[in-house]
């Protein structure tokens, strides 16, 4: 009887959940197409893109038969969703993204600060995900996205390594600014970019080749290439300088077709200054259309 109970109210409140994702989709919908969207700040609903890929057949479909379609939150800048954004694109997904400018009216955005475990975005349902109780945290959308997706290697010990890349990357991002040449003090030893890099590299070298578009990245690779490009966008031709090797594998990354198209989409956000404002001034919603 407690168990039918709980049923019953999971999926009412499953129901409370596809409601909120309905109203989401229909305010960005009316919303006016000349409105100013700054980076966050600005705005009076949430973006919305639905995305259409095909699956190649070095990853995996993602969704089981009887599961929701995929919804991915995040906001209107690359920041913590870039890496997400970036596998869905690698590995064909079709999803429906909806993009926060964090100015818009909780009940016209998911209620995603009700919803979130930890009351942040980025934030995923479906694919086996309940709407009204969503993974949040970063990595873990990653890490999942990877093992539905087919990008955390065949085997086990594949996986562990890709999560070692991923992790060591995350140690490269706090360098960052030493890279690209606005730090005034350098990390020497195993902790400092040079090292670190070249530690990188050794491990790409048992990993597929991204200049194989039949190869499946994993997704150690692709936190990789999320960082190697925000440094070369920073600072042109600081990869080169940090590791020739790391920029033959940037390279190789942006060339890969389905890379390719999505960064030249709307789906990839502009660049943003402190106070995440877009580097090259407001964008009108309409210029977010796929």
């Amino acid at each position: 009887h407690t168990s039918a109970n709980m049923k019953r109210k999971a999926d009412e409140d499953e129901d409370v959940a596809e409601a909120e994702l309905a109203a989401a989709i229909d305010a960005a919908a009316k919303a006016p197409a000349d409105e100013e969207i700054i980076g966050l700040g600005s705005g009076t609903a949430m973006l919305h893109f639905e995305v259409t890929g095909k699956c190649p057949t070095q990853y995996k479909s993602g969704r089981l038969k009887g599961e929701k379609s995929l919804v991915f939150l995040y906001l209107t800048i690359r920041g913590l969703g870039e890496t997400p954004r970036l596998m869905l694109a690698e590995c064909g997904a079709s999803y429906t993204h909806l993009v926060s400018p964090m100015s818009e009216d909780q009940a016209v955005a998911c209620e995603w600060r009700k919803r979130s475990p930890n009351g942040l975005m980025p934030l995923l349902s479906g694919i086996g995900v309940p709407r009204a109780q969503p993974l949040s945290q970063s990595g873990t959308i990653v890490r999942y996205l990877a093992q539905r997706y087919g990008m955390a290697g065949e085997t086990e010990l594949d996986g562990a390594r890709a999560d070692c890349l991923y992790q060591t990357v995350k140690d490269l991002t706090s360098k960052k600014s030493e890279i690209i040449g606005t730090a005034d003090v350098p990390t020497e030893g195993a902790k400092g970019p040079a090292l670190t890099a070249a530690n990188i590299c050794t491990m790409l070298d048992a990993m597929p080749d991204p200049s194989d578009d039949g190869a499946a990245l994993n997704y150690g690779q692709i936190e990789l290439l999320n960082l190697l490009m925000e440094c070369e966008e920073a600072s042109s031709g600081s990869v080169k300088a940090l590791s020739p090797a790391l920029e033959a594998f940037r390279a190789a990354g942006v060339a890969r077709p389905r890379l390719a198209t999505y960064l030249a989409s709307p789906l990839r956000f502009p660049s943003i200054v402190p106070g995440y404002k877009y580097k090259d001034g407001p964008m009108k919603r309409a210029a977010f259309k796929l």
